[in-house]
């Protein structure tokens, strides 16, 4: 079942990990593996390019690749024609990632 494609939407207090980390002077804080997984499913919530998503995610075409061929094998990104969008599986990945994010932020003061 495909949440994506029933109009599903995610809500919003799980977009909040989309946007760069900003670190203190402006600095950008390295992107992890599931920071990136994370960025591309919430992008694909709708179907979305394979260009759209390398240029929206800041990846190059090597990392792209990879990071498709993983989601798709996984079932947490699906295949429509030449779009991707991003399964039920996928978006229950995106509420266990924030939960986790928000558990991390809550234990570790900033700085």
């Amino acid at each position: 079942m495909n949440c994506g494609a029933q109009g599903t939407k995610l809500n919003p207090q799980y977009l909040q990990f989309t946007f760069l980390k900003q670190g203190k002077g402006g600095d950008t804080l390295r992107r992890g593996r599931q920071d990136i997984i994370a960025e591309i499913l919430v992008y694909c919530e709708q179907q979305k390019t394979k260009t759209s998503i390398m240029y929206n995610t800041n990846l190059n075409y090597a990392q792209l690749k990879k990071q498709m061929k993983l989601l798709t094998s996984q079932k947490l990104l699906e295949r429509k024609i030449n779009k991707y969008q991003t399964t039920e599986k996928g978006i229950h990945y995106l509420e266990l990632y924030a939960q986790l994010d928000e558990l991390l932020n809550k234990a570790i003061p900033e700085e």
